[in-house]
């Protein structure tokens, strides 16, 4: 392991430690509510596929959620994620599971299997989007939400409070605003 992936490692579980004494922190990267989402490609690792996320951009809401194989908040809430994705994803909704993770892609496809994950696993290997483009820099998991024009419309970092997940209200606005926006046009 270089480095870069050593440091890169050792903060990611120091940061996703100290989320799990709290719930949610502001999330300090680059990209900020209300700019356009960089663009990216990354392999799938359930269908071996490339995924762009411009090629979405324009045709559905999209969640990125950035998350590691030693984050065990990030686990915790996988059945809401797959549960998410199936409510929403016939209505115009896509989820991005960026993993970003340097160590045995055997720990990756366990969770994989084990979580029943049914939506794109996308391979961060060289922490490319989660560090340069993104510029992630608190606790994981970390959710990106981008609305149909590719702009960035919500973030949250770390665990939600037991009272409530504003996810699911969120997804709700923003596709409805996409369906809008798209019979105007």
């Amino acid at each position: 392991m270089n480095k870069k992936a050593l440091f890169l490692l050792v903060y990611l579980m120091t940061m996703a430690f100290i989320s799990a004494s709290g719930h949610a922190q502001n999330t300090a990267m680059r990209v900020k509510i209300g700019e356009k989402a960089p663009d990216f490609t990354l392999q799938d690792l359930r269908t071996g596929k490339y995924v762009r996320l411009y090629d979405l951009v324009g045709k559905k809401v999209i969640m990125l959620d950035f998350w590691a194989p030693f984050c065990d908040i990030c686990k915790k809430e996988m059945p809401g994620l797959v549960q998410a994705y199936n409510r929403y994803r016939e209505k115009g909704f896509e989820l991005l599971s960026i993993v970003v993770y340097s160590g045995d892609l055997k720990d990756v496809r366990d969770i994989m299997e084990a979580e029943k994950l049914n939506y794109p696993v996308l391979y961060d290997k060289d922490f490319y989007v989660a560090m340069r483009l993104y510029r992630l820099a608190g606790p994981i998991p970390v959710k990106v939400i981008i609305d149909h024009r590719g702009i960035v419309r919500y973030t949250h970092a770390g665990d939600h409070p037991p009272q409530g997940n504003e996810v699911p209200f969120v997804l709700e606005s923003l596709i409805a605003e996409m369906k809008g926006g798209l019979q105007k046009d």
